[in-house]
């Protein structure tokens, strides 16, 4: 398509082409006039610069004075989009006439460009009287020394972000909410007027518009746009301008709007699709945070609910194993999306699968009693409620949530205790040994065994029956059997054998080991009564004693550990302590051990080598002395002088929490997965429970 003006400006005939061209791609036709005169003839008007008409009718007109023709005729103008480049190309004007060229690669392209004069080619430093300039476009042309149809375009934002989203930074970290700049209605008068200065950057660097009344200065590094210095305006300094606030008036406002929506409604799908690209590069935050809040409903306009559902529309098998790689709290919250996701997450073999790691395991009876109460009435297992049930008792462990109830009744201190599923025993300094109904919130005692004559110093109990040692050197065996109308309970079995106070003892299905102030340790036949074997090779009082089915450790006052086999033998002998071994246990792999030193102590059974020290600097043990620990699968639990009972990370030895509110020195302890039952020197039994919260 192609313009042909006259220099003396009569039209020649290529202005009728000119039109028909322009009214073939949608555009209105483009003249311009070289006079300085009013326009009273469309056809001595040439383009040039083009402004949008305040009445809807009208079409774009261009004016120019001579000097403007002057400088079109030596430069060469370009206007790119996505789609292609549009140039004006008056270099050919020399001859008295000149011909405009537009070219467009896509033949659907509409144009609507503004041409801006080079400003280093004004003579004087006259401006244009178009009233366009590099300081006041929003989207300067420059000239290009390439060839028309090469490439050569720029877009600059013309003010610095500030803000973002629906929030705009009034002082410093500070944000204020701003419901204005994104409404759709648009406003009639404006609160106030804000001039703006143009801001240069070097470097050609351009900053992108804010929804902001006002351009903040310190511009933030993330939002700057770095541009090639080749791109920068033509006067050699890239400028940036603010658009004013205000807007055009409401009328002209409703006018352009009019038009601007006739004309898109003119436009085909392909051309209304590039004429919403151009829109788009000239869209502050305001007008991108109106469109994401304005289109999402729109986007998905007639799909299914769950069209973005992947895991809805894969196979069962596949949406399950890949439900099976989360976690149990990821596969809560997946839970909680949508129904599709909570029944596949809800699927038992996730949940069984968790109970059966090691992290989450119980005993055996424990496991077996929880099982059965969430045994669904058709005979299946919630295991995810049984997982539930796992994870918070676990918890309430590491954060220390627990209820305590306390049992009083003993005259002086407690010095060892025991407890099962329905019952406490506590053997006190009062000579007793009391029994405590825990299923009730009694606080008193249900029985009283009465047989020693010295402090009862230790006990066991395992089923019915119950074993006691005391300062008086004997073990007494009680049963403990009772019926609502009657109770058996009685000492069946009394051995005597120890020459001093019998300190320690465990129990099994055949037979009682102790150990004793002098210094031996004694098998003992459960039902008999009588001894079997005699251990000795500790050179101070025994206090404490654990075996299994192939060996016998025990803790002395001189310091050492011995482990010992079932024909009498010490197989090995373990120093490290400084002073005398108060407690201590074992398994397949370590002893853990506790002291009069306030040292807990781990220890390698088959080497004999100490690993670990847990002492009150290093890693916030005992600052008293350790009277009794217990150890699981996971977590080591420990009570000493100090009023304290700690509990410990079994593998690592890091202390997972203290437990507080004994008024005195702790004597005694015994735990399971839900509960501690421990005594001490205040005359109380306290009962920690970690399944009620």
């Amino acid at each position: 398509m192609s313009v042909t003006v006259n220099g003396s400006g009569n039209a020649s005939n290529g202005y009728s082409n000119h039109d028909n061209a322009a009214s073939d791609l949608g555009d209105d036709p483009v003249v311009c006039n070289s006079s300085s005169h009013e326009h009273k003839d469309r056809a001595k008007r040439r383009g040039c610069a083009r402004h949008l008409s305040s009445v809807p009718s009208d079409k774009y007109l261009c004016q120019k004075d001579s000097k403007t023709s002057e400088i079109c005729k030596s430069s060469s103008f370009h206007y790119a989009t996505d789609q292609g480049i549009c140039s004006m190309d008056s270099r050919n004007a020399s001859s008295g006439s000149s011909e405009s060229e537009w070219k467009e690669p896509h033949q659907h392209h509409r144009n609507a460009c503004t041409c801006a004069a080079d400003s280093g080619n004004v003579d004087g430093g006259d401006e244009m009287d178009g009233n366009i300039s590099p300081d006041s476009a929003d989207m300067v042309f420059h000239r290009n020394d390439q060839e028309p149809s090469d490439p050569g375009w720029e877009f600059r934002s013309t003010c610095p972000v500030t803000s973002w989203g629906h929030f705009s930074k009034t002082r410093k970290e500070q944000y204020k909410y701003r419901r204005s700049d994104y409404s759709s209605d648009s406003e009639d008068d404006s609160s106030s007027k804000t001039t703006l200065q143009p801001l240069s950057q070097s470097d050609g660097e351009s900053i992108q518009r804010s929804h902001l009344p006002m351009c903040d200065l310190a511009l933030s590094p993330l939002l700057n746009v770095s541009l090639k210095k080749k791109e920068a305006i033509p006067n050699g300094s890239s400028r940036i301008s603010c658009r004013n606030k205000d807007g055009v008036k409401p009328t002209v406002f409703k006018e352009k709007i009019a038009t601007i929506l006739r004309w898109f409604n003119d436009c085909s799908d392909s051309q209304k699709n590039m004429v919403l690209k151009g829109m788009l590069r000239d869209c502050d935050l305001p007008q991108l945070h109106l469109l994401s809040v304005k289109m999402g409903p729109n986007l998905h306009r007639g799909c299914p609910p769950n069209c973005q559902d992947i895991i809805t529309w894969l196979p069962a098998d596949i949406a399950s194993k890949i439900m099976s790689f989360l976690d149990p709290v990821s596969l809560c919250h997946a839970a909680q999306v949508c129904k599709v996701w909570r029944h596949v997450a809800e699927e038992a073999s996730f949940w069984r699968k968790f109970c059966c790691q090691p992290k989450w395991r119980l005993s055996k009876a424990a496991e077996h009693q929880q099982v059965i109460s969430h045994m669904s009435s058709e005979g299946s297992i919630m295991w995810k409620k049984v997982f539930a049930e796992r994870f918070r008792l676990r918890n309430n462990w590491l954060s220390g949530r627990c209820t305590v109830r306390t049992f009083e009744g003993h005259s002086q201190g407690i010095s060892c205790v025991q407890f099962d599923d329905t019952r406490i025993v506590s053997g006190s300094s009062d000579k007793t040994i009391k029994v405590w109904n825990i299923r009730t919130n009694a606080p008193w005692s249900v029985q009283t065994l009465v047989g020693h004559s010295g402090t009862v110093r230790c006990l066991h109990l395992e089923g019915k029956r119950l074993v006691s040692g005391s300062t008086d050197k004997s073990i007494k065996v009680w049963d403990l059997s009772t019926q609502e109308s009657w109770s058996s309970i009685a000492c069946k079995v009394t051995m005597v054998g120890h020459t001093d106070t019998v300190r320690c003892l465990q129990v099994d299905d055949d037979k009682v080991i102790s150990g004793s102030y002098d210094t031996t340790l004694k098998v003992w036949d459960l039902r008999t009564g009588h001894c079997r074997m005699t251990l000795r090779g500790h050179l101070a009082a025994v206090l404490c004693v654990h075996f299994s089915d192939t060996k016998i450790v025990s803790g002395s006052c001189d310091k050492a550990i011995k482990v010992w086999n079932y024909f009498g033998d010490c197989v090995r002998t373990l120093t490290g302590h400084q002073d005398a071994v108060t407690c201590l246990q074992f398994d397949s792999t370590r002893i853990v051990s506790g002291s009069l030193d306030c040292n807990l102590k781990f220890w390698d059974i088959h080497s004999g080598e100490c690993m670990n020290t847990i002492d009150w600097k290093a890693a916030e043990g005992h600052t008293g002395v350790v009277r009794c620990l217990q150890a699981d699968s996971w977590r080591l639990v420990s009570a000493a002088d100090d009023k304290t009972i700690k509990v410990w990370n079994l593998e690592t030895g890091k202390r997972l929490v203290t437990l507080r509110n004994h008024t005195d020195g702790v004597t005694c302890l015994q735990f399971n997965d839900f509960i501690i039952v421990s005594g001490s020197y205040d005359k109380t039994v306290k009962l920690w429970d970690f399944s009620c919260c």
